[in-house]
């Protein structure tokens, strides 16, 4: 076996073959090597599950005086999902899938398009969201 960093372990876990496949083409799609990104891919998954499921107490990054009413907006967003999805510990990098953020956005503030488009622009602006995929926003 090649020399560990130092730091780094060995997980060996079972997984599904079509998960292991389609987690390979989206870090393919998504780097320009293969080289440590799909480790890195993984631990963040795994550090995003566990910032989900433990009550973490980690204070929110400072944010650039955003408007107070984008952030009073994604705080009924953050508690919706809370209450309908069982999201906890919204902390930098916990990634959430697009449809349930626009059903979120859709149940606070309105289901027009238009709407949905101008929180979701307007979440990213002031820092609280990014897209990472097409389908994937992750908290800042």
């Amino acid at each position: 076996m090649p020399k560990l960093p130092k730091g780094k372990t060995y997980l060996y876990v079972l997984i599904d073959k079509k998960v292991v496949d389609d987690l390979r083409e989206l870090v393919k799609m998504k780097y320009d090597t293969m080289h440590g990104a799909l480790s890195w891919e993984v631990e963040q998954a795994l550090r995003a599950w566990l910032a989900t499921h433990t009550e973490s107490t980690q204070a929110l990054a400072k944010r650039v005086n955003p408007q107070p009413k984008v952030v009073v907006v994604w705080e009924q967003v953050k508690e919706y999902l809370r209450k309908v999805y069982g999201y906890a510990g919204f902390v930098a990098g916990v990634q959430i899938p697009k449809d349930l953020l626009v059903k979120a956005i859709g149940a606070v503030r309105g289901s027009d398009p238009r709407t949905i488009r101008s929180w979701l622009e307007a979440f990213q602006r002031y820092g609280l969201v990014k897209q990472i995929s097409f389908k994937v926003y992750e908290v800042v």
